[in-house]
């Protein structure tokens, strides 16, 4: 009988000596440990943050794009001796305001990038959104388009003006 008793605290005592051997984790290793997850946490986080907000600015850049073109066909279908008016006397066509978007058209005779000619006038349309709290009436983003109206042109369906 003694020679199982002192067998079991052979086993015993090897048990206890493996469990002292064992190395684990310390206190402060796990505290490491959760900073590093957490700035690698932070920076995802803030990296789908960004993402969210520039999905947005591109979806809005993309609807005032749509909406200066819109704007800039309905110009188009006007007849010319009514937007020839609108560009001898300087005055800009009606301003829209659609949900967030301002949209401003300008009819002129001339345009800096094109030649200047007696049947052409020229139609720009800027769309803008977020005003800019820190620059009484601008705003933060803008959409320009421009385009032209020809004294001959036949839009589609329709007569010669």
């Amino acid at each position: 009988m003694m020679m199982m008793s002192v067998a079991h605290d052979h086993h015993w005592t090897s048990r206890r000596s493996a469990l002292a051997r064992e190395e684990g984790l310390t206190l402060i290793e796990v505290a490491a440990a959760l900073v590093i997850l957490s700035l690698i946490s932070l920076y995802f986080l803030s990296y789908f943050t960004n993402s969210a907000a520039q999905s947005k600015l591109s979806n809005q850049h993309l609807s005032a794009t749509h909406l200066a073109n819109a704007r800039l066909h309905e110009i188009q279908a006007m007849p010319f001796d009514q937007l020839q008016k609108y560009a001898t006397s300087g005055r800009s066509l009606p301003n829209e305001n659609r949900d967030i978007y301002s949209i401003h058209a300008k009819i002129s005779t001339t345009y800096p990038d094109y030649p200047s000619h007696s049947d052409f006038l020229y139609i720009i349309v800027t769309v803008n959104w977020s005003k800019d709290p820190d620059l009484a009436g601008e705003y933060k983003h803008q959409v320009s388009l421009v385009g032209a109206a020809r004294r001959d042109f036949a839009p589609a369906g329709g007569e010669h003006t």
